[in-house]
């Protein structure tokens, strides 16, 4: 199946509670209705907005955190959040970005080089496609998460 990018839109009580009892993601999962993913993009995705390759060293402070979330709840699974704030935030940054500019940053040479998944070496034409269709996922589920003043919880599963 492969490592897909999952977003699940939240309530501001609701994160609290899971930052107070981190136990409680379980229960939240079962409502898949509030899920979304962005499929194996996440990788592409995260070098197209901050142009960075490596994941040892995660940019959680800028356009980074779109793809992997804020602060981590679970160092373990990976799973992250953002506040309804930052999610609002980020959903504006988002609307402002030109696909053009996006197009620009797809390097063949450096997603194959560095091996970005899912692609590995075979990044071409038709991957490039398959970014920006996810990327207009992305915007589509912050904006339904703002207009809903929302949290974000994400991770890779």
């Amino acid at each position: 199946m492969g490592m897909v990018g999952v977003y699940m839109r939240i309530s501001a009580e609701e994160l609290t509670g899971l930052l107070q009892e981190p136990d409680r993601f379980e229960q939240l999962l079962e409502d898949e209705e509030r899920q979304t993913d962005i499929d194996k993009a996440w990788h592409g995705l995260y070098f197209l907005l901050t142009g960075s390759t490596d994941l040892d060293e995660i940019d959680r402070h800028s356009l980074g955190k779109v793809v992997f979330g804020g602060d981590v709840i679970d160092e373990e699974t990976g799973i992250a959040y953002l506040t309804p704030e930052e999610v609002a935030d980020l959903s504006t940054r988002l609307q402002f970005i030109e696909l053009d500019a996006l197009e620009a940053r797809y390097d063949v040479t450096t997603m194959n080089e560095q091996e970005l998944y899912p692609f590995e070496r075979e990044w071409g034409r038709e991957e490039k496609q398959y970014l920006l269709d996810q990327f207009d996922e992305l915007k589509r589920v912050f904006a339904q998460a703002a207009r809903e003043r929302e949290a974000l919880v994400t991770w890779i599963g």
